[in-house]
């Protein structure tokens, strides 16, 4: 949206790696011979995958909705699967946050506040492409200045998004408990120097 229709604020836009990049990139650097699967509620990341700069990266997405088809067909049932291991698990409550919004940014808020106490943080949150556009519309008169936007294509974040299959209210409160019984709460400080590129 915003190359179409706000290009002259495309420098102010992050050009950081999506989770779903940098998670691909890290499992292809430690095994260069894995498939890459990302399974999430974004029907949008197929999109994404494609990307000349993505492709190698990310060999097949699909969503939640799609795979739970692939269990009934091969009448597969999670609950009765054997649980990974802890450490292939491992994730901050931060990171995990992230599909809900105001994720992305609190999770931003929050290293900023324990590793650079003294940056001032102003945050505005947009859910929906609508809601999107007029923040950036905003923005671009000089309405909002000073602070990061963090837009949310679906409402109420990526956990809203149409290859769901649960909704809203039952998976944000599994969400959150998940979050909150996440350790640790914030990445270390140090992975600001990690490189994927």
């Amino acid at each position: 949206m915003a190359k179409k229709y706000f290009p002259a604020m495309i420098d102010n836009i992050s050009q950081e790696l999506t989770p779903m990049v940098a998670t691909a990139r890290i499992v292809k650097k430690e095994h260069p011979h894995a498939k890459v699967v990302f399974i999430g509620p974004c029907a949008s990341k197929k999109l994404e995958a494609m990307r000349h700069s993505v492709r190698s990266d990310v060999d097949f997405v699909i969503t939640f909705e799609e795979l739970w088809g692939l269990f009934d067909a091969k009448s597969i049932t999670p609950s009765t699967c054997e649980e990974l291991p802890e450490e292939t698990q491992a994730a901050t409550a931060a990171g995990r946050g992230y599909a809900i919004a105001g994720g992305v940014a609190g999770a931003i808020e929050n290293c900023l506040k324990e590793y650079y106490p003294d940056v001032p943080v102003h945050i505005e949150h947009a859910e929906s492409l609508a809601e999107c556009k007029k923040v950036l519309t905003l923005a671009k008169a000089g309405k909002i200045k000073n602070c990061m936007i963090e837009g949310m294509a679906c409402p109420g974040g990526c956990i809203g998004g149409a290859g769901t299959n649960a909704g809203f209210a039952k998976t944000s409160k599994a969400l959150k408990k998940y979050v909150d019984s996440s350790e640790p709460k914030l990445p270390s400080q140090e992975l600001e120097n990690l490189e994927l590129n």
